[in-house]
């Protein structure tokens, strides 16, 4: 069978950026947190400005990762400002040893495959 597999050319000077975010439940607080807002961090996340799509997975029953993709670091960063990740971060401030959080920011080094509709940075390509 032939798929229909495309490549993207991203500009030298893209300011477009990958985030990947981990969510890792230290204790039982931090498990129902974690469950409970997956879908809500995910929502707002989408929806901020800038944000062009998130792909979340589960890891296990005690981790989450999200990848999202964003036009620039300073639309990110904007998003890392407002009020939604404000109360995500409330929640770690009253509850500092129920989860173990990562993040990576990622600026592409050069082109992507993709096969059938774009995904992720190739959607910043084909708008």
């Amino acid at each position: 069978m032939k798929y229909p597999m495309y490549q993207i050319e991203l500009p030298e000077t893209t300011e477009a950026v990958a985030f990947v975010n981990g969510i890792e439940a230290r204790d039982f607080t931090g498990f129902l947190w974690m469950w409970k807002n997956m879908n809500w961090i995910k929502t707002v996340t989408t929806e901020a400005e800038g944000c062009v799509q998130v792909k979340a997975g589960i890891c296990s029953p005690k981790e989450l990762i999200m990848v999202s993709y964003w036009h620039s670091e300073k639309s990110l960063k904007q998003f890392f400002r407002g009020k939604p990740h404000q109360q995500m971060m409330q929640f770690v401030a009253k509850n500092p040893l129920s989860l173990c959080l990562y993040n990576e920011i990622y600026q592409p080094p050069k082109i992507g495959k993709y096969v059938h509709e774009p995904q992720g940075m190739a959607k910043l390509a084909h708008k």
